[in-house]
């Protein structure tokens, strides 16, 4: 849910480089967490494969939209 909110609230800012890094931090907790629920077999191993892909997959979108907002603040700090 911290993900998910920070996502809605990165999307309205104007300067969502904060807001991202904050994702990010949230997505590394949430990869720990994962990691420790299947390693204490609350799930299982298909469960597990599961959330990672779709954990992977977030990262990635994340990580574009983090370079995307370092490309634009370059373009804005070169036009100054």
């Amino acid at each position: 849910m911290d993900i998910l909110e920070g996502i809605l609230t990165a999307n309205r800012k104007r300067d969502k480089e904060q807001y991202l890094s904050k994702i990010d931090e949230e997505l590394e907790k949430l990869r720990i967490l994962i990691r420790l629920s299947k390693d204490m077999r609350f799930l299982n191993i298909q469960s597990y494969e599961y959330a990672v892909r779709q954990m992977e997959e977030i990262g990635r979108l994340l990580g574009g939209w983090i370079k995307q907002q370092a490309i634009t603040a370059n373009r804005a700090d070169s036009r100054k």
